[in-house]
């Protein structure tokens, strides 16, 4: 069985795509080269929140992107392990070629203030 979309392969038992939520085929039609692109891996998410900020960002920007591995972290019964599942790796983020710089410096996230820096810091009131 195959996604029409993202053209991922699925073994006997699976109907619908876990990354594209879409039914499956059991045929690909010919690939279209225009429709289909190469995509640039930008950030490995460290956990669930950390993805959730990401994808918050990417969308308020309007920038296109794919969360490779996000539909089949809990696939499988063994849950997550620091923040992704052990069987699939973390979630990759991955947009265009033409995006990727821009992305990169928009996921760029500041340090916060070192340990020194904020024991000087004075309490709020």
């Amino acid at each position: 069985m195959y996604c029409p979309k993202c053209r991922y392969e699925y073994r006997e038992g699976f109907t619908v795509c876990s990354d594209c939520d879409v039914k499956l085929v059991a045929v690909l039609g010919p690939e279209d080269e225009n429709e289909y692109a190469d995509l640039v891996t930008v950030y490995v998410a460290r956990d669930g929140n950390d993805l959730a900020v990401v994808e918050s960002r990417l969308d308020g920007s309007g920038i296109r992107f794919l969360a490779k591995g996000e539909g089949v972290q809990d696939l499988f019964a063994a849950g997550t392990i620091g923040g992704f599942n052990p069987m699939v790796g973390p979630v990759e983020i991955q947009v265009l070629p033409e995006d990727a710089d821009f992305v990169r410096e928009l996921l760029t996230f500041p340090e916060g203030p070192s340990e020194e820096e904020d024991a000087d810091a004075p309490l709020g009131n």
